[in-house]
């Protein structure tokens, strides 16, 4: 999208990549071959913008490796009623990723992405997941905001803010993973996860406020 207020609905983007190539990041890394070798595999997104207001409504968006939509700057951005799966190529992998950027993510169904919402951390970017769906399978946590340490630029920074909010987590993975202190705050709040516990479904570091969700599918305990 290279301009302002522009809508997708309806379309199924199948990208070239759904599968998470577990084997190449171990050659990448473990056997110390670098960043340069793990490239070499084509990074492909389904759609990039770096404007304002993008509005991305009742779509399949499958198989990218580096991101399904890729928001790569610009405010208000509505992301709704998607089925996002199979972006999961270790390292990259993510359904929603943002760069400078703002977003509304609701009423999504997400599986089978490595992060199925992601962000560099960078100041002047934040996002707004409510009323989606992790359905089962991830290969790692599902929410995530990078910080700091992730980009080396010696600040702890994890985005603006962050509110994640009336969301269902049925998937084994951490569920949500803030890794540094937004600018602002991070609200989690009223959300279902898997797990028994909060340590076990939430990982941050500070600037946050957590109440009244509930933890387990199985004998599920609310705590205000």
């Amino acid at each position: 999208a290279v301009g302002p207020n522009v809508r997708i609905t309806g379309l199924r983007l199948g990208g070239p990549n759904p599968d998470p190539c577990l084997e190449h990041h171990h050659r990448s890394f473990a056997e110390r071959r670098g960043h340069q070798y793990y490239y070499k595999f084509p990074v492909s997104d389904g759609i990039s913008c770096d404007q304002f207001k993008l509005e991305i409504d009742n779509c399949e968006i499958g198989g990218w490796s580096h991101a399904a939509i890729n928001l790569q700057a610009g405010s208000n951005h509505h992301i709704h009623h998607n089925f996002i799966h199979h972006n999961q190529y270790n390292g990259l992998g993510y359904g929603i990723c943002h760069d400078r950027s703002f977003s509304l993510i609701e009423y999504n169904l997400f599986n089978y992405n490595r992060h199925s919402i992601a962000g560099t951390g960078r100041p002047h970017s934040g996002y707004e997941a409510r009323h989606n769906i992790e359905i089962k399978h991830s290969l790692s946590h599902c929410f995530d905001m990078h910080g700091g340490r992730d980009r080396q630029d010696n600040t702890n920074i994890s985005g603006t803010w962050l509110k994640i909010h009336h969301n269902t987590f049925r998937c084994p993975e951490t569920a949500i993973v803030i890794r540094g202190k937004p600018e602002q705050d991070c609200e989690i709040h009223n959300n279902w996860f898997y797990q028994q516990s909060p340590n076990k479904s939430i990982r941050l570091e500070g600037h946050s406020q957590i109440r009244n969700n509930i933890y387990g599918l199985t004998n599920p305990k609310l705590l205000s």
